[in-house]
């Protein structure tokens, strides 16, 4: 069992994951929004898979960009209430 304490958290990198996650999640849902949306009239089918990746990608930066912030206010918290506690507990293999 070891005792560590997360003091800082890269905001770079929680930007780069989350961005790439929000795309990847909201292109996902925005598709499938867009071609149910789309049943039954084919004008709309190219709208729908077009709308559903912009979708995508304004969810992506949007959430990129909340996590990113918190992950610098957690910086910046961290430094008066001094981190997270965190346990590990060693795996057995």
């Amino acid at each position: 069992m070891w005792n560590y304490k997360i003091k800082k958290i890269s905001v770079l990198s929680v930007f780069k994951f989350t961005f790439l996650y929000g795309i990847i999640i909201g292109a996902i849902f925005g598709l499938i929004g867009g071609l149910l949306g789309s049943i039954g009239d084919a004008r709309l089918f190219g709208m729908g898979i077009f709308g559903g990746l912009l979708f995508g990608i304004i969810y992506g930066i949007i959430l990129s960009l909340f996590s990113a912030l918190g992950a610098w206010l957690f910086n910046l918290i961290s430094g008066v209430i001094d981190g997270i506690d965190v346990e590990l507990v060693k795996k057995d293999e």
